[in-house]
């Protein structure tokens, strides 16, 4: 696999045009961190007010100039009241974009965002499918949006497959009017991987067939801000060694993913609800002043990441490169089907990456006591076997810059321990 689609399939929330969020309204702030931390991709909503399309077009300007792709929200639920609302709504939203962006580097446009959310109305399945059909019709029908995918409303998970059942069942079949499904994927205090098949099984039949993007995932780590509610918190350093392994789960198996979110919000907050949404930034915001402003670990482990991912325009495939990997018997706590996970990734300039880690849970949060303790994890020590010697390099993107060891070699051991191991070969 080409390490540019790896670098292509993640990309990063944003709330540009919440110009009244004391660390959003930072507009310039939110921008120099966003190209820090260099993602290909953002999710950014286009608002339909003079004022909101102004900061989103400077903001979408600036990125776009970096190369920059945008995932654009362009409905809201409340915008569609009939079929024809609807249509009145795209159409106005794709003039300014076919007139005011580089439609080169539109990725897609979306349908409603969880519509099906507590505030929903009552006829909110319906108002979903007509706007799905207007945003599909109404794009299609213009040339110049040929190259952008429609992509289908992602739905509230609430609380797991059984609760959403029925939401499912009450929208339907939406898959003629997009190219691709939607949906948001929180993994709560777990691993990645946690209930992904059995998540997408019950939303399957929204979009039967279609590739998928998960426009949102991440993990809360307001744990030090009072929080009292249900949900599961985690610290920033287990979101640091989890966030290298979300793009991983999510692209073997073809999926784009957008993390939720660059920044934090500042204090004060009113609810535990705020508390909980407060969290889930890459950035800590400790003030509506940028100068607070601090990079969490997570920021780090996935600016290292897209990093070493990041590649060329350029497809050029190198010689293919055969790699065994084993651990050994005697290792009887974990074996390579309990938990370990690999992908190998080529680049332009002929060295390959390959990326290990294990699927395993870091952290338990008890939601009645409102603390969490860290879970035992034994370190996996696996054998890697390469066709003849080959300069190796040996990267721990949750851990620090540079590469952790360098040497020359055919066969060695690497420790997979918590965090994703990326071994440059080459």
């Amino acid at each position: 696999m080409p390490a540019r689609a790896a670098f292509d399939s993640y990309g990063m929330n944003c709330h540009l045009s919440f110009l009244g969020s004391p660390s959003w309204g930072n507009t310039d702030a939110a921008l120099r961190w966003l190209l820090e931390l260099g993602v290909g991709a953002v999710r950014q909503y286009l608002p339909r007010t003079d004022h909101g399309r102004a900061v989103v077009r400077r903001a979408m300007d600036r990125l776009t100039a970096s190369g920059v792709r945008w995932c654009a929200p362009i409905l809201l639920s409340q915008d569609v009241t009939s079929l024809d609302a609807a249509r009145s709504v795209v159409n106005e939203q794709l003039d300014w974009l076919r007139a005011n962006t580089d439609l080169d580097l539109l990725d897609s446009l979306t349908g409603p965002n969880e519509p099906n959310s507590a505030s929903r109305a009552a006829d909110w399945a319906q108002t979903t499918r007509w706007a799905m059909q207007a945003l599909w019709e109404q794009t299609r029908k213009r040339s110049a949006f040929d190259d952008v995918l429609v992509q289908g409303p992602p739905l509230n998970m609430k609380g797991g497959p059984a609760a959403i059942a029925p939401d499912v069942a009450a929208l339907g079949d939406l898959s003629q009017w997009m190219d691709r499904g939607d949906v948001h994927l929180y993994p709560n205090d777990e691993d990645p991987e946690y209930l992904i098949d059995e998540r997408l099984d019950v939303l399957e039949p929204l979009h039967p067939g279609k590739p998928l993007c998960v426009s949102e995932g991440g993990y809360t780590t307001s744990i030090d801000r009072g929080y009292g509610g249900g949900a599961w918190l985690v610290p920033p350093a287990v979101a640091s060694l989890y966030a290298p392994k979300h793009l991983f789960v999510h692209l073997l198996e073809d999926r784009t993913f957008f993390a939720y979110e660059l920044l934090d919000e500042p204090p004060p907050y009113d609810s535990d609800d705020t508390i909980r949404e407060a969290g889930f930034g890459l950035v800590e915001t400790p003030s509506p002043d940028p100068r607070t402003w601090v990079r969490k670990p997570g920021f780090e482990a996935t600016r290292r990441l897209l990093a070493l991912v990041r590649d060329g325009e350029a497809r050029h495939t190198p010689p293919g490169l055969r790699v065994a990997i084993s651990n050994p018997a005697n290792v009887p706590t974990a074996t390579p089907a309990d938990t370990l996970r690999s992908a190998l990734l080529h680049r332009s300039d002929g060295k390959h990456l390959l990326a290990i880690w294990q699927a395993v849970d870091l952290y338990k949060w008890d939601r009645n006591e409102l603390s969490g303790s860290y879970l035992p994890v034994e370190s996996l020590p696996v054998t890697i076997t390469l066709e003849r010697p080959l300069p190796i390099a040996v990267y721990e993107p949750s851990l620090r810059d540079g590469p952790i060891n360098e040497f020359t070699a055919e066969t060695f051991t690497q420790s997979v321990g918590v965090g994703l191991v990326v071994i440059e070969i080459g």
